[in-house]
C-alpha cells in the first residue's frame, strides 16, 4: 500500500508539471509579431471626418521666443504669432490622424525602421505623411534632424538651437524620455523611444520653441496609416478575420469600430470626429 501510495504521488507530481508544460504551449503563439505569407489577404479602407466647428488653432507670440523673425518665416498669422493647428479640417475632412489594428498576431512584412522628424523653419515635421502626427516602435529609434540655420543672425548662422524634449504621456501625466540641444544645421538627434505605460503615447516639443510639437503613438504590427490632408487610409493584405480598428488623434482621443474582413474582402470603416 505504501509503494502504491509513493507512485500515486509520483504521478500527480508528473501530471501537474505536464499539465505546467502544456500550458507554456499554448501561450507560445501569443508573443511578438510575425511575418508570414499572407493567402486571401483582404483590405480596409474609409475617411475621418469632422462634424461641427473644429477649434481654433493656439497662437504664440514669437516675441517671446528666441529667433522671432526666423520663425515667423512659417505658419504665421502676418501679425507676429504663430498658429498651431492641432485638429486640422478642411471641408469636414480631418487630417493628422492614426488608424490602426492592434492583436494581428502574424502577416505581411513589418518594416519600421525608426521615425525620422525634421526641424524645419521652427516645426516638427514628421516624416510619414502627415507632419503634425506619426507611428514609433516602442524600444525603436526616433531620429530628428536640424534643418534650420539663420545667416541673418551670427549666433544662429551655423545653426538655429533647438531643444527636443520628448515625453511619454498618457491622460493628464507625462515624464521625459529624452531632453537633449539640437543646435547644428544638420545635426541629427537619435534617441531611443521608451514608453513604459500601456496605452500611452509619445509627445515631442521644442524647449526653445514651445509651438513646435509632434505626436506619436506606437505600433506593434505594420496594419496601420497615418492619415493626411485628404482624410482617406487604406490598411491592405489583412488576414481574413474579426478586429477592432482603431483611429487616434492627440488631442481628440481615440475611436474604434469592429470589422470583419473576408478573404479577398473589401471592407469600408469611415469615422467621424466631433469637437
Amino acid at each position: 500500500m505504501r509503494q502504491f501510495s509513493v507512485m500515486a504521488v509520483l504521478a500527480g507530481v508528473l501530471g501537474l508539471g505536464l499539465l505546467w508544460v502544456g500550458s507554456l504551449g499554448a501561450d507560445e503563439g501569443a508573443g511578438p509579431y510575425k511575418e508570414a505569407p499572407v493567402a486571401n489577404g483582404g483590405t480596409i479602407s474609409g475617411k475621418i471626418t469632422f462634424k461641427g466647428t473644429p477649434p481654433a488653432p493656439k497662437t504664440f507670440d514669437f516675441a517671446k521666443f528666441p529667433q522671432p523673425e526666423f520663425c515667423a518665416k512659417a505658419d504665421s498669422d502676418g501679425k507676429g504669432h504663430r498658429l498651431l493647428h492641432e485638429v486640422t479640417v478642411n471641408n469636414g475632412v480631418m487630417a493628422d490622424v492614426v488608424v490602426f489594428i492592434e492583436g494581428v498576431p502574424a502577416g505581411k512584412p513589418f518594416k519600421l525602421a525608426g521615425t525620422d522628424v525634421k526641424a524645419d523653419t521652427c516645426r516638427f515635421l514628421v516624416q510619414q505623411g502627415s507632419d503634425f502626427v506619426g507611428v514609433v516602435l516602442n524600444k525603436g529609434e526616433i531620429r530628428v534632424t536640424n534643418m534650420d540655420a539663420d545667416p541673418s543672425d551670427p549666433k544662429s548662422a551655423t545653426g538655429v538651437l533647438h531643444n527636443p524634449h520628448g515625453y511619454e504621456v498618457k491622460g493628464a501625466t507625462s515624464s521625459t524620455m529624452f531632453n537633449k540641444p539640437l543646435p547644428n544645421k544638420g545635426q541629427t538627434l537619435t534617441e531611443t523611444v521608451k514608453l513604459r505605460k500601456k496605452e500611452s503615447f509619445m509627445k515631442m516639443e521644442c524647449d526653445q520653441h514651445n509651438f513646435m510639437n509632434a505626436y506619436f503613438i506606437p505600433v506593434e504590427n505594420p496594419y496601420y496609416a497615418v492619415v493626411g490632408k485628404d482624410g482617406t487610409f487604406t490598411i491592405d493584405q489583412v488576414p481574413p478575420g474579426t478586429y477592432e480598428i482603431k483611429v487616434w488623434h492627440p488631442i481628440l482621443g481615440e475611436e474604434e469600430q469592429k470589422v470583419t474582413v473576408a478573404a479577398n474582402g473589401k471592407v469600408t470603416a469611415n469615422f467621424e470626429y466631433t469637437k
